[in-house]
This record gives structure tokens, C-alpha cells and sequence, in this order.
């Protein structure tokens, strides 16, 4: 596959009121996934008082998007704070579904949900 056609995830890191939100779009996969459990890792460093992960424009979701998802719920357990899930896009939803990680975290369609969800957490 030639260079320019290799698939790009970006992320995006914002400080809203309830939480940190890590957006990413394009397709979160083995040569992907690293960018967003670096970006996450180092907003959960930071200490937030909660975490948000919108996946709303993810295309593609594979083992090693689904890895790191699983990473950032121990993790966020671990260190005490709220974790919320975004999408509404079926190839995530549908990965989380099959590895029942779904059962295991906050999923929420929309990132205004899961901004409302912690605001009720408070």
C-alpha cells in the first residue's frame, strides 16, 4: 500500500467543564491505536476530574482499538475516574457488542449524553 494511502486517525484533546474529551476520527487500527492510547494516557495523567472518548468519527474499529479502549476503562478505574464512551457508528458499537466491553463502560451516542451523564454523576 503506497505511503499516501495508509489510513490517519486524529485526535483531538479539549478541556470541557465535566471532563477531558479525546475525539478521533478516521480509522483506529494496529498502526493507529498507539496515537490514541498515547493521547488518552497522557489526558488521563493529567488527572482529570473525568474522561471522555468520542469515537463518534471512527470508521474502522479493530482488535487494537478495541485494546486500547479496554486499557483506558482498567485505567481510568484504577486511577478513580469517570469514563465515558461516544459513538453511534455501528463498526464500533458492533466491536463492542461481540467483545461485551460494551457491558464494562458508559457508551453513549452523542457527546452532549455523556456530558449530561457526568454532570448527574456529580
Amino acid at each position: 500500500m503506497p505511503e499516501d494511502s495508509l489510513p490517519v486517525l486524529t485526535v483531538r484533546v479539549r478541556t470541557v467543564p465535566e471532563a477531558v474529551v479525546v475525539a478521533a476520527q478516521g480509522d483506529l487500527d494496529l498502526g493507529s491505536a498507539p496515537v490514541l492510547r498515547a493521547r488518552a494516557g497522557a489526558a488521563l495523567d493529567g488527572q482529570p476530574e473525568a474522561l471522555v472518548v468520542d469515537l463518534g468519527g471512527i470508521d474502522f474499529c479493530g482488535s487494537a482499538g478495541l485494546q486500547v479502549i479496554a486499557e483506558l476503562v482498567a485505567a481510568t478505574a484504577a486511577a478513580g475516574v469517570p469514563f465515558a464512551l461516544v459513538t453511534d457508528r455501528r463498526a464500533v458499537l458492533r466491536a463492542l457488542q461481540l467483545t461485551q466491553l460494551d457491558d464494562t463502560l458508559a457508551l453513549h451516542p452523542t457527546l452532549s449524553g455523556a456530558l449530561a451523564w457526568l454532570r448527574e454523576r456529580a
